[in-house]
């Protein structure tokens, strides 16, 4: 049997991706097991954690290997008319910071995997110790395997309410205790512009984590001018529909 290897890989970072769809739970086939055992096998020879299978971006992977099959020519990471990964995955209903994907088409799942571990790019996705979850699609077409592995850093869905209780305690451990409450803080959040209430300062901004705290807060802080807080997390400002990223508004008193 004449052996045929085709390989292509891709990796993006990418703010907090996160889609309201629920994802589909679709369990391993015996190929993409495989695949997964050898993952993990590579990584523990390399004292790296287990990857943790995931149905949302396994559903991502299984749409992009149809593309696969039956698009002619190279393997692409993306076909024409078709979203990039990272809005693949979120509209999968994952939710990661960083996502990643190494494309095959060979004999067998032993064949591929040893391929991809004896070239860099693919290599760096399977050993990255960033990387903590794996979803992978494989379908039989024409006596060959057309393999799909997605990787992602997966990351927790949590509530505007939970992150700003987070930013409170993050202050706190910077001298800034908690105000009585934070409904100004929250009304600010929402507004298009100003703020409400009385507040000294209000330091407002954009990110996929709000409990990093951006430098411009940090050094009011430094100042010592400063003794309380509101904390208000909602929905980031800026129209992006395929990434959560938040806003913050921090009010100073």
């Amino acid at each position: 049997m004449r052996s045929h290897l085709l390989l292509l890989a891709l990796t993006t970072l990418a703010p907090l991706a996160s889609s309201q769809s629920t994802p589909s739970r679709r369990a391993p086939s015996p190929a993409e097991k495989t695949l997964v055992q050898l993952a993990n096998q590579a990584r523990a020879a390399h004292n790296l954690p287990p990857l943790q299978w995931d149905s949302a971006i396994a559903s991502a992977a299984s749409a992009h290997d149809q593309r696969m099959v039956h698009e002619p020519g190279d393997l692409e990471h993306q076909y024409p008319g078709e979203p990039d990964l990272p809005t693949r995955g979120a509209q999968a209903g994952a939710h990661f910071t960083t996502i990643a994907e190494n494309l095959a088409r060979g004999n067998d799942p032993a064949q591929i995997h040893q391929a991809w571990m004896s070239t860099p790019t693919h290599r760096a996705n399977l050993l990255d110790p960033n990387l903590n979850s794996i979803g992978i699609a494989v379908i039989a077409h024409q006596g060959l395997l057309y393999a799909v592995e997605d990787f992602s850093h997966r990351a927790p869905v949590q509530s505007f309410d939970s992150l700003a209780k987070r930013v409170s305690q993050i202050l706190l451990e910077h001298g800034i205790g908690a105000a009585p409450s934070n409904q100004d803080a929250q009304a600010t959040c929402t507004m298009p512009s100003g703020s409400a209430g009385s507040p000294k300062l209000v330091v407002q901004w954009d990110g996929p984590d709000p409990t990093l705290l951006p430098d411009a807060l940090l050094r009011q802080i430094a100042t010592g001018r400063y003794y309380s807080a509101e904390v208000g997390v909602c929905a980031s400002k800026q129209p992006n529909p395929q990434f959560t990223t938040y806003n913050v508004a921090v009010l100073l008193y």
